[in-house]
Parts: structure tokens; C-alpha cells; sequence
């Protein structure tokens, strides 16, 4: 077959068919017989032990799942006997998919909104996307030795074995996040930072009984700041207590006018309209 494309990461490859069966395309192909040097003993050797087929996930081409049918050749060396695999560049070992799938896969994983898009695109499944991603994290994050002077807590809703809720720990002045704890227990709060929180002079969370108990009993007597989100939360929440309060007594046409417009409480004075006020 005389194929002069080249696809990305199978320059040195020669493909002897292809293959279009509905959505999918098939790429049989092969290497050329080379010398390679036997993995026990050094020494060069040409001949060739057996042939087999194996079955490899590659990028899409042209929007088309593809497939790789890889004549793959195991050398036997003739000074020791021992049986070996040929050399590629396309494929790692043990690997079901080519390296530029992987790569591709995991910078995807990372800026994608769910793995179960990454999935569908890539037409894997998504704990295949999980552990790519899982590789990627290994590499780039690094494990937490020291608290900055000042971080910020704050819980966020997830989905572990360890439970729904963990724990986001951010550098309270750069707002760059720092570690997660797989829960919001106490006892795993209080742990982590007796263990990384030496130096941690102040800490911003919510008004949480259970992270205060654990940020005192961890680092002693720690600057706590409520952050203002959850405070101007209480201050609302006050606020609309004395609305409907005093919203009552009124006729439903103002009650219901009153509730409509609720957001005007909520309102910097110096931004309202006049009829706001």
C-alpha cells in the first residue's frame, strides 16, 4: 500500500492497510525489521521469533474513532536465547492506548468540565479518564510541608469515599489553594494541623463550632477572622427575619409587593434608584 501521510506519532511506522468501517477507522500497520540489541546479554541480533497482532486506542482522525492493528515482532537473540519485544516510539508497555492518546487525554482531563466528557470524546470510559488524571496529579502536586502565616478554610461538596463534604485549605493572602482533606471531621482538621500548621498565625473560615474547636485545639490561640461572606449571610438572614415580621399585618398586595422587592434591602444605600428608595 502506498500510504505518504504523515499522521502524528507514526512517522516511522509503515501502514499496510486501512480500514473504514462506519464511525471507526482501522490503521493496520508494522516497523521495519531493525537490529536490536538483546536486553540480556547486548549483543545484535535480526531474527525474528514470532508475530502478534495487538489491538491499540488511537487520537480521532477526521472526527473517526481510531484504531491501531500493530504487527508487532518479538526478536529471540541467537548468543543467549532470549526473547524480547521490538522497539517503538507509539506505545508504551503494557499500554492499550498510543502515547499521543495519553497525552492528549491528560491535558484534557485537567481543563475538561467532567471526566464523562473527556469519556464520550476520547471513547474510553471514565475511570480510564479518572487514572490518567490521577497521573498527571502525581506528578505536578506536591505534598504540604508548611503553613503559611495566614490560610483560609472552607468546606465544598464532593463525592469520596471518606464522605460528600471535604476541606479546602488556600493561602489567605495569595488565595492560591494550598491541600484537600478528604472530610471536614475535627479529628482530621485538628491532625493536619498539628502537623503542617506551626507557623499559622491567622485563620479565616465560616463560624463553624467544629472548624473552631479544631483550629484552637490544633495551634492554640490563632487569630480567627469570619470570612465576610458567611457574615454578611447572618446579617441578611437577620434582616429578613424583620421583614417578614413586620410584612404580616400588611394587605397582600403590599406583602407580596414587599416580598418581590426584598433585593432592595440588600442594597448599598448610595446605588439606589428612586424608586428603590
Amino acid at each position: 500500500m502506498n500510504f505518504t501521510m504523515n499522521i502524528p506519532g507514526l512517522e516511522d511506522v509503515i501502514i499496510t492497510k486501512m480500514e473504514q468501517v462506519e464511525d471507526r477507522v482501522a490503521l493496520h500497520l508494522e516497523l521495519e525489521v531493525q537490529p536490536h540489541s538483546c536486553l540480556r546479554c547486548q549483543e545484535k541480533t535480526r531474527r525474528v521469533h514470532y508475530y502478534r497482532i495487538q489491538k491499540i486506542k488511537h487520537l480521532k482522525w477526521f472526527e473517526r474513532l481510531t484504531y491501531l492493528f500493530y504487527k508487532k515482532r518479538r526478536y529471540v537473540c541467537g548468543a543467549c536465547g532470549k526473547k524480547f519485544a521490538e522497539q517503538n516510539t507509539f506505545i508504551a508497555r503494557y499500554q492499550r492506548f498510543s502515547k499521543e492518546w495519553n497525552q492528549a487525554v491528560q491535558v484534557r482531563s485537567v481543563k475538561a468540565k467532567t471526566f464523562k466528557e473527556v469519556a464520550g470524546q476520547y471513547g474510553a470510559s471514565a475511570s480510564t479518564i479518572v487514572r490518567r488524571f490521577d497521573l498527571v496529579a502525581l506528578q505536578e502536586v506536591t505534598e504540604t510541608t508548611k503553613l503559611p502565616r495566614v490560610i483560609a478554610i472552607d468546606e465544598y461538596k464532593g463525592d469520596t469515599r471518606e464522605g460528600k463534604y471535604q476541606l479546602i485549605i488556600a493561602n489567605g493572602e495569595t488565595r492560591e489553594p494550598i491541600d484537600i482533606l478528604p472530610n471536614r471531621k475535627k479529628k482530621t482538621i485538628k491532625r493536619y494541623l498539628q502537623q503542617h500548621g506551626a507557623a499559622v498565625e491567622i485563620v479565616i473560615m465560616d463560624m463553624s463550632a467544629s472548624f473552631k474547636a479544631a483550629v484552637r485545639q490544633a495551634l492554640g490561640k490563632p487569630v480567627i477572622i469570619a470570612d465576610r461572606f458567611h457574615f454578611c449571610r447572618y446579617i441578611y438572614w437577620a434582616l429578613d427575619g424583620v421583614r417578614r415580621r413586620v410584612q404580616e399585618n400588611w394587605n397582600d398586595y403590599d406583602r407580596k409587593k414587599g416580598k418581590r422587592m426584598r433585593y432592595v434591602f440588600y442594597k448599598n444605600s448610595a446605588k439606589l434608584t428612586e424608586e428603590d428608595r
